[in-house]
């Protein structure tokens, strides 16, 4: 039997201390991995949500449950790629508090893309979900988001490390190859029959 949503209304918010609170349910998410890249450790991150909230670019969404601040969500028009024509309206920061969990605050802010992705004028709507967070990925696979590619994110610092090993491996092995082809016996050339041995 379907759950009934209790989310009584979807707002644009410019409330910054609600949307900081909720923002710290986020620390509790994520890989280790995945906080590296993941902007929850950002000491300004409440003047952050507030530029966000002046950009033209960028909606902030609250469901609230009984009035409660339940859940949130930012939204952004976007060009997925510099080659592309198209527009996307990525769904990112989407956040339901620990409390109102299976009470339909997801499928309200996913509803509530849906309504800006169609104001603006927008084909696709598009997530991002930390592998992790396997429930999470479910939830939007039964709401018909594919995976259409899969990003992979390196600090750089470890990337010019690998990179580095990466060649040095492979110019240990080929001179083992050279050094391998050097030592390999020189194959004895058969006489043509017919031929006489001169001494």
């Amino acid at each position: 039997m379907p759950r009934t949503p209790v989310v009584t209304r979807i707002a644009v918010t410019d409330d910054v201390p609600v949307l900081y609170a909720l923002w710290q349910e986020l620390s509790e998410v994520g890989a280790r991995a995945e906080k590296a890249v993941n902007p929850v450790v950002t000491p300004d991150i409440s003047e952050r949500l507030a530029d966000a909230i002046q950009r033209p670019d960028c909606r902030v969404v609250l469901a609230f449950v009984d009035d409660e601040p339940a859940g949130m969500a930012m939204f952004q028009a976007v060009q997925p790629d510099p080659l592309s024509d198209s527009t996307v309206l990525r769904m990112i920061h989407v956040v339901v508090g620990a409390a109102y969990r299976r009470r339909g605050v997801g499928h309200a802010l996913v509803a509530a893309a849906a309504d800006i992705a169609d104001e603006l004028g927008i084909e696709h709507v598009s997530v991002g979900v930390y592998p992790s967070l396997r429930e999470a990925s479910r939830f939007y696979a039964r709401l018909g988001f594919a995976q259409v590619m899969v990003q992979r994110v390196v600090p750089t610092t470890m990337l010019r490390r690998r990179l580095c090993a990466d060649l040095t491996t492979r110019r240990v092995d080929d001179l083992v190859r050279r050094r391998n082809r050097m030592r390999r016996p020189v194959p004895s050339q058969r006489l043509s029959r017919g031929v006489e041995r001169v001494d």
